[in-house]
């Protein structure tokens, strides 16, 4: 039987994706015609395409904690997106948990220590740390939600509320890459107050 419903959900989805990749794609047109290498922060391109990555900790994390609870009730053709993209890099994740760690220790390293061997570059270092908190509060919120009773975790209740966990993690980081890519610094409320407070901390 033909679902309306799903076929509305999906077609709203996907227009929300291509307008996504619509900005994305101006914003980086724009960038590269205004400015040759740095904006009047000082950010240079190569700022802007360092600090994306440090994001895809948290989303690994979020899709992990998150992700794989919901994401096979969404409609059947955003499932097949996911597996062909994001699920692989999800799976090898999950089966090697310490990498996590590791990445997590190696980024503090390299770019949130005073004595870092890396030449500071504040725009990456903010991000850097940005990430590591989002990292951070993925895991909590993943332990906590992992704590509660299966029968809860299993309801409407708790599928609304992995649901919405997903989405603030996933709306997040979304927000942080296209500030990334602008060359902005991104205005989270509390975690980014408290990025601020730890590079100033350190200075």
């Amino acid at each position: 039987m033909f679902n309306y419903t799903q076929l509305l959900f999906m077609l709203t989805l996907m227009m929300i994706f291509f307008v996504f990749f619509v900005i994305v794609f101006f914003k980086l047109y724009a960038i590269i015609i205004e400015s040759h290498n740095v904006n009047k922060n000082g950010v240079t391109v190569i700022d802007r395409f360092s600090s994306i990555l440090p994001y895809w900790l948290p989303l690994l994390e979020g899709l992990q904690n998150f992700g794989q609870q919901i994401l096979p009730d969404y409609p059947f053709h955003l499932m097949g997106f996911y597996k062909k993209t994001l699920m692989p890099l999800v799976i090898f994740y999950v089966t090697h948990p310490a990498l996590a760690f590791v990445i997590f220790f190696i980024l503090y390293y390299l770019f949130v220590r005073t004595k870092s061997p890396i030449p500071d570059r504040p725009f990456i270092r903010f991000n850097v740390l940005q990430s590591i908190l989002l990292f951070l509060i993925n895991s909590l919120l993943g332990s906590t939600f992992r704590a509660l009773p299966i029968e809860f975790r299993m309801s409407l209740y708790g599928l609304m509320l992995c649901n919405t966990l997903f989405w603030f993690v996933l709306s997040t980081i979304i927000y942080s890459v296209v500030k990334s890519i602008q060359g902005r610094y991104a205005k989270i409320p509390v975690i980014s107050q408290a990025v601020r407070i730890q590079i100033d901390n350190q200075i």
